[in-house]
């Protein structure tokens, strides 16, 4: 073999060596250069945990000032201050519990996936069912627990909304009979068989509310079954605040009744020992607001002849109706194509948000209501006026006094600042000293897709890296390479 073979011969096998030398990662690097149809890197954290706590109705105020309230809530004093928080979310419109926690979880605004409202629209004329958005099969986009179900990690999930029949490992959806609504059997018959009488059995509590049983069942989950990704959703604050009003003593005795759950769901994750590797997510869907009259814009259908009313009260055709969020309304045509009922309907509530001490806010047109992403069916929308909620009355007057046990109200825009939500980021992630003034809550999704590594590819939002560590050394997700 002559010198010139040999050199040759010495430098392919240098090459050889080297090669297999590269770490793995490296390799598939050098591999997805020459090939761009090659999957990308797996950018999944299997070691990390996600628990994610909804307080329904949590006012920001409530962790940025307690003090000025009169609030006593050392759990979220100490999530807040060893974390990084907002001083508040925008959220989405409406700004109502069931498209805003599909919202958090999704990274998307209701038209995009599919939950317009709390309740499903009902005719006038048919008999009322009082259903909600329950059932996951209306979602339209990927969930966080279907993009880690995706990449293997296990899901956990208490009392959040549209999770009936989701592909969750351990799942207590939220469901209940309009007619009977603390009764736990529709709720029994669609989560987890044997899992809400296992973990009641092993952490019993003489606390027989909601929000006691699903914290034990949380508590249960994360001890058993340690889940990459847990949803929690407690509702009895956003009960107090439609009672008796935000910030009233029920209220506030109610939300250190939460700071109190919120304390065991972090210990149940001490004690299952996956605390260092556990980043929560304390959330809320919307703040909330004093209401003391209702306004009734059926009743005007009804004047305007849109909604025939027989001698009884009761409705017997219609070419518009009200699908109502108590903060705020749609108003659906039952033709979308009569444009003449369409004008008729424009004009008439036009001239009534006009009036100076109305109980119009504003009214929203399509145009509008596109920009924001909100109930795609819907002609207008209707926002009620500081002190005003919206009935679902077609007779009597316009304008009367409020319930008295009817306080608080939300479904408002999310740029009204009494509907901002909450955010604070505590645990493994978190950059600890954070403060953002206002997040959107487009973008919490997102950010908790980070946290465990997986993408959500229908969100219109991005990640926020500006409240997660700067050295946690976590890689864009594809989306945001795209968008960088």
């Amino acid at each position: 073999m002559n010198k010139a073979i040999r050199l040759i011969v010495a430098i392919l096998v240098l090459g050889l060596l080297s090669s297999a030398s590269l770490p793995q990662a490296q390799r598939q690097r050098n591999r997805q250069s020459k090939d761009q149809s090659a999957p990308l890197p797996d950018l999944v954290r299997r070691d990390a945990h996600l628990v994610m706590i909804s307080i329904d109705g949590l006012i920001p105020e409530y962790y940025t000032e307690p003090a000025k309230v009169g609030l006593k809530v050392p759990n979220l004093t100490m999530m807040k201050l060893g974390g990084a928080f907002a001083d508040g979310v925008e959220g989405i419109y409406p700004s109502v519990t069931y498209p805003a926690h599909t919202t958090l979880i999704t990274g998307a605004r209701p038209a995009v996936h599919g939950i317009y409202q709390n309740r499903i629209f009902e005719s006038p004329t048919e008999p009322k069912t009082g259903e909600w958005f329950w059932f996951s099969k209306d979602l339209k986009c990927e969930t966080l627990w279907s993009a880690a179900r995706a990449a293997e990690l296990s899901t956990g999930s208490v009392g959040w909304p549209v999770t009936v029949g989701a592909a969750i490992d351990y799942n207590v959806p939220e469901i209940f009979d309009p007619n009977d609504p603390k009764s736990p059997a529709r709720a029994l018959a669609n989560s987890t068989p044997g899992l809400i009488a296992k973990a009641l059995a092993e952490t019993p509590s003489g606390d027989s509310s909601t929000d006691a049983r699903r914290t034990a069942i949380s508590e249960y989950i994360i001890t058993t079954y340690k889940p990459n990704l847990m949803l929690v959703h407690l509702i009895a604050l956003d009960d107090a605040h439609h009672k008796y009003g935000p910030r009233s003593p029920e209220a506030l005795a109610t939300a250190e009744t939460m700071d109190g759950y919120i304390g065991r769901i972090i210990a149940a994750v001490r004690n299952a020992g996956i605390l260092d590797k556990t980043t929560f997510f304390l959330v809320s869907d919307h703040g909330f607001m004093s209401v003391d009259k209702r306004f009734e814009p059926g009743v005007i259908l009804a004047k305007e002849k849109l909604i025939t009313v027989d001698g009884s009260g009761k409705a017997t055709a219609w070419k518009a109706a009200v699908w109502n969020n108590s903060g705020s309304c749609s108003v659906i045509l039952h033709d979308p194509d009569d444009k003449e009922t369409a004008a008729k309907v424009i004009a008439v509530f036009r001239k009534l948000a006009e009036k100076p001490g109305g109980p119009i806010y504003r009214m929203l047109t399509r145009t509008e209501l596109d920009k924001l992403g909100a109930v795609p069916g819907a002609v207008l929308m209707l926002d009620a006026a500081p002190g005003f909620s919206i009935g679902d009355e077609i007779t009597g007057p316009e304008i009367h006094e409020g319930p008295r046990d009817y306080r608080g109200t939300h479904g408002q825009l999310p740029s009204r600042s009494e509907m901002r939500s909450s955010l604070i980021i505590y645990g493994e992630l978190a950059r600890v000293g954070t403060r953002l003034g206002l997040a959107q809550m487009v973008d919490i999704g997102p950010t908790a897709g980070v946290v465990l590594g997986v993408a959500l590819p229908g969100a219109q939002g991005a990640a926020i890296r500006s409240l997660l560590k700067a050295d946690a050394a976590i890689p864009l997700l594809p989306k945001e390479k795209k968008k960088s």
